[in-house]
């Protein structure tokens, strides 16, 4: 059985796809900008944009 760990920092969750809530669109974490933010990659616009730490630790990975 394999365990499933959860990303705890910011930095553990840079590389990873991950959707805005449980039917947003899919993001890519590129980087991250201070403690608090993280820069984004929307994946189906391209739009990059600064989002906070604690909203994508709560959101769902993508799949």
């Amino acid at each position: 059985m394999q365990t499933i760990i959860s990303p705890q920092t910011a930095a553990d969750l840079v590389g990873s796809f991950r959707s805005f809530g449980d039917y947003g669109p899919v993001y890519q974490v590129v980087s991250t900008v201070n403690g608090k933010n993280l820069h984004v990659r929307v994946v189906q616009t391209g739009e990059e944009l600064d989002y906070p730490v604690d909203q994508a630790l709560e959101d769902p990975e993508a799949k």
